[in-house]
């Protein structure tokens, strides 16, 4: 068993780019090791700007022997009466290169039959390991890749150098014009020399870079730069917060040394979110705030140099931020000098898509329907025309400079730009909040108006979007159409909002009346499939989930409180008997026309008559605490009322008698009480019954 160590060394690679290639570089060479039977042990991967590499142990030092047994024709065919192979057999045993008396007799379930056996011996891995490794590096997925030297090899960035050791030996091979060899580089500032790596041992090959200034482990230089950076933060009562920054800048740097620097009072003018966009989006430094979380004029910078280049890098960085900040600071004075409302008319010429009008027309169709939306949530006369001036302004902070220049701020420079001219906080509140969440775990809207508009605008995308055809496919989702329906959804939740989904998708469809019908059926279908994950991922099982959306999902809401109740009730005592109940009534009643009622008159045994005077008795009050929403109580209710009677029912009155009349009655009276409860609350025919469950009822049946 021996150790494998290969490092690609390369020009810098994008940030983005190193963890996704580490995963795949994991996968192909387990994949190429396994393919050419050689099962190693763990296999660890590591990666810089400037390096990729791969680590696998318990390695073996040649391929496992294969025997391998081919079946050739039967005895009968292969060997003659007189004992003497035929030309069948014969030419089996020339195709498989071996003399007929090499083959041998073996019985099969078909009679008996001429095998060969062979046997393969292991090639040793050095030999076969230059070919894994060229598929591995060759095969690697980026998403923009470049060739240099001709067209041989494409990759992130130029491959510079490739080290590669099988225990103490190099594996050989050549790439693009490039060998194969045992040394690597140090850091090119702060080292500079090449380094002869001896043998292929992770630990010792760390130490030897981290002596030239190169931390190769990932988690090892993320923990050192973490450290550092909260070491200047403390000084300030702050601790770093951003660890998706954090985890791009681990990837820009090979030897971090986080340094403190300072901007100019004057900065602190600008609102607080613009110049930690500047520094965090431009930049990739990491903003300070005190303990309130108000920004101080410090940010902390990851040098890739060391303490001694700290002070030059200190003084490049304050006057590289100096200027962004500038360019800021005079944009958001110069937007200042235009309300939003004198910026209404520009939206008419800026394009939201050229099937879909312009954000003229956009703000037109979200005013509309959030005053739909207020209407059916009973806000007052005053919060519907703030409303009204929220919706009309909520989209013209995209005609500024500042959100031009930095288009995630749009809606937080629409809420500064609203509170600096002095309009309504919750005008203001509400343009700010209307893009929440606007990514999965992003905060929700907090206050009436911003819901109301969120809900509005999110709505509008959708229907604009499906109206035209524009359908999210497969991993496609140029519009974040999924990411909208998906706020939708978590802002019902949130809010207990009783909207009917159907009522308000054709409020918005109103102005697409030539796709509206289609258009409702595929955004419904889109939603249903979205209601499914999200319940899904969250823990629920999915055939209850399945269930509870066959009862309709037209109340998101309540969806959800009901997929909870289902989902608690499954691991109570009373689930088995209530599946059962659901179960049997709706698959004997799914054939019967729900139309006509009941005849009593037609009842001809007593279990009949007891089962419909305890559905009239009961119905009312089942049917009223389901319009409460009281469904674990009314779950309880109605196994406790219809279980026992109902499986009596089945076991002393047959049902499909010749008597068409007295068959209907009698499928029509199972069919009212499984409506009662299946159709509102959960159509639990669609549990799928575990092997628990399974054997529970045969020994029930015995």
């Amino acid at each position: 068993m021996g150790k494998l160590l290969l490092e690609i060394g390369t020009e810098e690679i994008p940030a983005g780019y190193i963890l996704p290639a580490l995963r795949q570089m994991e996968t192909l060479l387990r994949e190429g090791l396994d393919k050419n039977r050689l099962h190693c042990g763990a296999i660890k991967t590591f990666g810089t700007p400037r390096r990729l590499g791969l680590y696998a142990e318990d390695l073996p030092d040649k391929q496992a022997t294969l025997t391998e047994e081919l079946m050739g024709p039967s005895v009968k065919v292969a060997i003659g009466v007189d004992g003497q192979p035929t030309k069948a057999g014969l030419g089996f045993a020339k195709g498989q290169g071996v003399d007929f008396s090499g083959l041998q007799k073996k019985d099969t379930p078909k009679g008996a039959y001429l095998f060969v056996v062979k046997t393969h011996q292991g090639e040793p891995s050095i030999k076969l390991l230059p070919g894994i490794l060229t598929d591995v590096i060759r095969s690697i997925a980026f998403p923009k890749r470049m060739r240099w030297r001709g067209p041989a090899l494409s990759f992130a960035r130029p491959v510079r150098r490739i080290m590669a050791l099988f225990e103490t030996d190099t594996v050989e091979f050549e790439l693009n014009g490039i060998k194969s060899g045992r040394t690597t580089v140090g850091h090119p500032f702060l080292s500079g020399h090449t380094v002869n790596v001896k043998k292929a041992d992770l630990s010792s090959y760390k130490d030897l870079l981290r002596k030239e200034m190169v931390i190769v482990d990932v988690d090892e230089r993320k923990t050192m730069l973490r450290e550092g950076i909260n070491k200047i933060m403390k000084r300030h009562g702050s601790v770093l917060k951003d660890e998706e920054l954090l985890d791009e800048v681990n990837n820009l740097v090979e030897y971090p040394f986080p340094v403190e620097c300072a901007f100019p009072d004057e900065f602190l003018s600008v609102p607080q979110e613009v110049v930690e966009e500047v520094m965090i989006s431009h930049q990739r430094y990491f903003p300070v705030e005190d303990t309130d979380g108000r920004l101080l004029p410090r940010f902390v910078v990851a040098t890739n140099r060391g303490e001694r280049e700290a002070r030059l890098a200190v003084e490049g960085n304050e006057r590289v931020l100096r200027a962004r900040l500038a360019d800021a600071k005079f944009f958001w004075e110069e937007d200042r000098k235009h309300s939003l409302k004198d910026r209404l008319e520009g939206l008419k010429d800026v394009v939201f898509h050229e099937k879909m009008g312009s954000y003229c027309e956009r703000t037109e169709r979200i005013d509309r329907l959030s005053a739909y939306l207020a209407l059916k949530l009973g806000l007052t006369d005053a919060e519907r025309d703030a409303l009204h001036q929220a919706a009309l302004l909520c989209k013209t902070d995209l005609l500024t400079q500042m959100v031009t220049e930095f288009p995630k701020l749009q809606g937080v420079m629409g809420y500064h730009y609203a509170r600096e001219e002095g309009l309504p906080e919750e005008v203001a509140r509400a343009i700010l909040e209307h893009y929440m969440p606007r990514y999965a775990g992003d905060n929700l809207p907090e206050t009436r108006l911003g819901t109301i508009l969120g809900l509005a605008d999110k709505f509008d995308t959708l229907c604009a979007c499906f109206s035209v055809g524009l359908i999210p496919t497969g991993s496609q989702d140029p519009y974040g159409l999924r990411r909208q329906c998906q706020g939708i959804i978590r802002i019902l939740e949130s809010q207990g909002f009783a909207l009917s989904l159907q009522d308000v998708l054709a409020a918005a469809l109103e102005d697409f009346p030539a796709a509206k019908g289609a258009a409702a059926k595929e955004i419904t279908a889109f939603f249903r499939d979205r209601l499914y994950q999200t319940s899904v991922e969250r823990g629920n099982r999915y055939d209850i989930v399945n269930a509870v959306l066959g009862a309709g999902f037209d109340d998101i809401s309540d969806l959800t409180t009901r997929v909870g109740v289902i989902f608690e009730l499954s691991k109570s005592d009373c689930w088995q008997e209530l599946v059962t109940l659901v179960e049997r009534t709706f698959n004997i009643g799914k054939n019967v026309p729900s139309a006509g009622d009941v005849e009593e008159g037609l009842f001809q045994q007593d279990e009949e008559r007891l089962l419909w005077d305890l559905y009239v008795k009961n119905k009312d009050k089942i049917s009223s605490l389901i319009d409460d929403k009281k469904y674990k109580e009314a779950s309880k209710l109605f196994c406790e009322i219809f279980a026992d009677p109902v499986h009596t029912f089945f076991d002393k009155v047959f049902v499909n008698v010749d008597d068409e009349k007295l068959r209907n009655n009698r499928l029509l009276l199972i069919k009212r009480i499984n409506e009662l409860y299946a159709p509102r609350v959960a159509d639990l025919s669609q549990i799928v019954h575990t092997e628990k469950d399974a054997i529970e009822d045969l020994v029930e049946i015995e």
